[in-house]
């Protein structure tokens, strides 16, 4: 249970209620744990709850963004001076879906053979540790939003307790930070693979450019950004205070569409991490542009 001296409000505290009386119903558990806000909210709540039964099971993979990885190993390391840490064990598994050719064609079922060939390791590793029951991040806030990875989630019996009580990321975010977790703020991630559209091949050479892009990007003091590359041209895209950023940084405005110029000396260090073509605006950044 809650045990901080500020309780949430009441119908939070249900829900988080059902939460841990579901958790505990499962036995023990492994944790699909990336290390964004989903994933450490079921960590922090069972590291309160059931920390003698609980499993965290990272992946790291081509396809994960910098910021969740480096997310991750804050969570795990122990250094005491960036808020709590979950102190539950962890499995960190190599898997190279890029290898996959199923995968690499990235074609309409690419989410789904990912996210299959992820947890199928997850599910494998926990089993054999003595944890049959794997859990995800999947929370109510994800209904209606384009997930095929789900799908494959469910065909291997992982359960989703967030999405089964009605969690909401918001509602993830606010409890995080009561408890004094700093990646309560953490800002959205996605697979990497999501920066290149359905239909294009999907190539180290293309992931490596756009996590170098980003990196250099979110190195600039910018939270929310995406470097999509379409049809052999790298396309920014932004949250609009990381718009305005970019334009203070270029002496420009951002213009009535959300839109602003691309600085020379951001173009210019793009185009020396590989990017031939690049779109000369900044665009605003929008949940799920590339999906179907």
């Amino acid at each position: 249970m809650l045990s901080d001296t500020t309780a949430p409000a009441e119908g939070l505290q249900d829900k988080l209620t059902a939460l841990e009386q579901l958790l505990l119903a499962y036995g023990r558990v492994a944790i699909g744990f990336s290390g964004g806000v989903d994933s450490s909210f079921l960590a922090a709540v069972c590291a309160r709850i059931m920390p003698a039964s609980t499993l965290l099971v990272h992946l790291t993979t081509p396809l994960i963004g910098t910021p969740e990885q480096a997310s991750f190993e804050r969570a795990v390391d122990g250094q005491t001076d960036e808020g709590p840490h979950f102190k539950l064990p962890v499995l960190n598994l190599s898997v190279d879906q890029l290898r996959l050719p199923q995968v690499a064609c990235n074609d309409a079922d690419r989410c789904y053979h990912c996210k299959r060939a992820g947890f199928t390791a997850i599910v494998n590793h926990a089993k054999s540790l003595g944890f049959p029951t794997v859990i995800d991040g999947s929370n109510a806030s994800d209904r209606g939003d384009y997930r095929p990875g789900m799908r494959a989630a469910q065909e291997l019996g992982v359960r989703s307790p967030l999405m089964e009580v009605g969690f909401t990321k918001d509602e993830e975010r606010e409890l995080l930070r009561a408890w004094g977790y700093p990646v309560w703020n953490l800002p959205a991630g996605a697979c990497l693979a999501t920066r290149v559209p359905t239909g294009e091949e999907l190539t180290r050479e293309k992931v490596d450019v756009i996590r170098a892009c980003e990196d250099y990007l979110h190195d600039l003091g910018l939270d929310q950004v995406r470097a999509r590359l379409v049809g052999g041209c790298m396309h920014i895209e932004a949250a609009p205070a990381d718009v305005a950023k970019i334009a203070a940084l270029g002496n420009t405005a951002v213009s009535d569409g959300g839109k602003a110029p691309l600085p020379a000396a951001i173009e210019s260090a793009l185009r020396n991490l590989g990017c031939g073509h690049i779109s000369p605006e900044v665009t605003p950044y929008i949940h799920g542009n590339m999906n179907l």
